[in-house]
């Protein structure tokens, strides 16, 4: 076993080198490439073993310029420093140094033996959206998720100034959710009128939260469906910003159900009273990795070795026939995000997450690829379709 996992590491590295070589916009991320206010804290965080790049994971991004925001969420019960990281898009940088995002103190939690005069206490970023210059991330409150779930603090949502990198706005989300809640998405969305609402996807209680920023107000959503999860599965919910026709929409979909719906976020009204619509049934196990904002969804198809990244135009039915591989991922990855961002480009989050959730990864912990979109283009042959 020891050999075999050498041997894993060793063609990693090889492959890495390679995707350096053949693609300058390439990023590598990894929780061994991470910068510290001080050499301080890091001694502290490392003495105390707050630090453990084994557990660190690149889970989400964002980005805003030439700035890239990722989620490492807290999956396990220690090792992750700081849960809200940024870095600088640079060519000559193939990995950069993630930093703690907005301020190293806002991530110091009193149970581990850090705790600063900050009112704020991030505890684990579990996503991250960016709309009109604001950065939302979503706060479960819980860590260890993997195992058994820590209740640290309350789950919330917080609004960070890019400009002036300060938190705006914080937003206790205990009113709508509850010890049965499983938070995981957050996307932002205009309506018509140009008012801000967030949304954020609550699996456990089969509902989707609506924040009202201008009014600062919260209420849930029922959802029309509800599905029931084996102990050995975990149930997700998906949330697809899209836009279209000048109107927006948040699809969404269980990870273990065969169909799409939409709610119709550019209308107030809408928004308020929840009207959702069925979009379809899907034809394929859909895993969904992200959108570009615009009309076309990412995913990938469920089953093992199935990691090619596929796009679907929400303009065209539901259906096997209107799917596009867009995106090839290099062995030993699997994609886990697309997100539109740097340079007008489409990029792709990458990781060995296999190993992660299986405790495989060698010392320098999991490693996630950003990089963009290759000109892979191919229509499903009709004949086939079906």
């Amino acid at each position: 076993m020891y050999i075999l996992i050498n041997l894993v590491v060793l063609l990693l590295k090889i492959l890495f080198s390679i995707v350096k070589a053949d693609n300058q916009y390439s990023f590598l991320l990894s929780g061994s490439n991470l910068e510290w206010p001080s050499v301080t804290e890091e001694s502290n965080d490392i003495l105390y073993g707050r630090y453990d790049p084994r557990k660190i994971l690149v889970r989400g991004i964002q980005m805003d310029g030439d700035r890239a925001y990722v989620s490492m969420p807290r999956f396990m019960k220690t090792g992750v420093p700081w849960t809200l990281g940024v870095f600088h898009l640079e060519f000559v940088d193939f990995e950069p140094d993630i930093r703690p995002y907005p301020d190293y103190n806002y991530h110091m939690l009193c149970n581990d033996g850090r705790c600063g005069n900050n009112c704020l206490r991030i505890v684990n970023v579990v996503d991250v959206f960016i709309e009109s210059g604001v950065l939302w991330a979503l706060d479960a409150g819980t860590t260890n998720v993997f195992r058994k779930p820590m209740r640290l603090g309350s789950a919330q949502l917080i609004g960070v100034n890019l400009t002036t990198d300060t938190v705006i706005r914080v937003t206790d989300l205990s009113s709508v959710t509850g010890t049965d809640s499983r938070l995981e998405h957050v996307v932002a969305m205009r309506t018509r009128c140009n008012r801000l609402y967030v949304y954020v996807s609550d699996a456990g209680r089969h509902a989707i939260v609506v924040y009202n920023a201008r009014a600062d107000r919260l209420h849930s959503i029922p959802l029309p469906e509800r599905v029931s999860v084996a102990h050995h599965r975990r149930i997700a919910l998906y949330l697809m910003p899209v836009n279209k026709a000048d109107k927006s929409y948040v699809y969404f979909t269980y990870r273990q159900s065969g169909t799409v719906y939409m709610l119709d976020s550019w209308s107030e009204e809408s928004v308020t009273h929840g009207s959702v619509t069925e979009v379809g049934v899907k034809p394929v196990d859909m895993l969904v990795l992200g959108t570009d904002r615009g009309t076309s969804v990412y995913f990938r198809t469920a089953g093992g070795g199935n990691t090619d990244i596929w796009m679907w135009d929400v303009n065209r039915p539901l259906d096997v026939c209107n799917f596009v591989l867009v995106h090839r991922t290099y062995l030993y990855l699997t994609p886990i995000a697309v997100v539109a961002g740097w340079r007008g480009l489409v990029w792709s989050l990458e990781s060995n997450y296999d190993e992660y959730l299986t405790d495989s990864v060698d010392c320098t912990g999991p490693r996630t690829l950003l990089r963009p979109f290759k000109k892979v283009v191919e229509h499903c042959p009709t004949d086939g379709c079906r």
